[in-house]
């Protein structure tokens, strides 16, 4: 592959933005994949970041395919996806991503063929100007599953290539691509139009944990859509309880995850008290003495949660008691 060292010439404009990404993994049996039934399993681990990788604290989450900027909240700071650059040398302008599968121009490069491409962006934040490549340097499709995960490198300018993911030790992590774009400061879902939307999901933080956990986005089981579910789910393991983007955890809390449609059964062997039930914009219901870190200051009103899922959310939360 040839390396970029300097600003790429194009005329054709697509649009980018990024997020955080979360740190400790889940125990191997959580993971909700398979045959759609999950064995028992220890607890799951939660984080307090939406999204997390290494752009230089690039703070805009996701990108869209198309030609439009994609601002930050605050209007000054903007990401454009430019164009695809492929191993063989060519300059690609259309992609998409179909549930976690990035397809360039189509079906041209697809799977593993996207391996040794580059995203190429231009970047505007802190009122600096500059050019970002995203390398993708391997491909692979999770055993028994539709998920795809990728080894992504970044380079600033004409700067190092560095890991674009990395976990709160600084360790490189995988990332999976979502087909949706999220505020970084709400962690609201805010995508800007159906598989024009992309966001480079780390998998030490919540984004790409909710799937790990079996929340795919892009699925659903027993004919109910697992969006939601999703979005609950990044809600929970941020402790989100007001919805608004403020966490109430720090990383690597255990915490007990269960759901109505089997994705997360009870777990054997641990003892754990209700901390709230959720839903895609926060806690539903909340057991305020039963909060996963001790003397949490709420601000908002949310009431206490009754008989299981009676609140009308969609995942439940539970502190591990000793």
């Amino acid at each position: 592959m040839a390396f970029k060292t300097g600003v790429v010439s194009c005329a054709v404009v697509l649009a980018l933005g990024c997020i955080g990404c979360d740190e400790a993994s889940i125990e191997d049996e959580a993971v909700g994949f398979g045959e759609g039934v999950v064995s028992a399993r220890d607890t799951v681990w939660n984080d307090f970041r939406i999204n997390d990788f290494r752009i230089n604290d690039f703070r805009i989450n996701g990108f869209r395919l198309e030609s439009a900027k994609l601002y930050s909240t605050d209007s000054s700071e903007w990401i454009e996806f430019y164009d695809f650059y492929t191993d063989d040398g060519d300059y690609v302008y259309d992609g998409q991503v179909v549930n976690s599968e990035l397809k360039i121009d189509g079906n041209w490069l697809t799977g593993t063929g996207v391996v040794y491409s580059t995203f190429d962006f231009k970047v505007k934040q802190d009122g600096v100007t500059s050019w970002r490549y995203v390398w993708i340097k391997d491909a692979d499709k999770v055993a028994g599953t539709d998920v795809w995960e990728y080894d992504l490198d970044l380079q600033i300018g004409a700067g190092p290539w560095q890991p674009l993911c990395v976990d709160p030790l600084g360790n490189p992590t995988r990332a999976i691509l979502l087909n949706d774009v999220w505020d970084p400061v709400t962690g609201a879902k805010i995508s800007p139009r159906p598989n024009k939307a992309l966001t480079f999901a780390c998998k030490s933080a919540a984004l790409a944990k909710c799937v790990d956990f079996g929340y795919r986005p892009w699925a659903s089981k027993n004919g109910v859509s697992l969006a939601d579910y999703h979005q609950a789910c990044t809600r929970m393991v941020r402790a989100d309880y007001c919805g608004n983007g403020t966490p109430h955890t720090v990383s690597g809390t255990p915490i007990h995850v269960l759901d109505q449609l089997g994705i997360q059964t009870a777990a054997v062997n641990t003892s754990y008290v209700v901390e709230a039930e959720w839903g895609p914009n926060g806690a539903v219901c909340l057991n305020t003495s039963n909060t996963r870190l001790a003397n949490q200051t709420i601000g908002c009103n949310i009431p206490a949660c009754g008989a299981p899922f009676a609140s009308g959310g969609l995942i439940q939360s539970g502190k591990i008691v000793p």
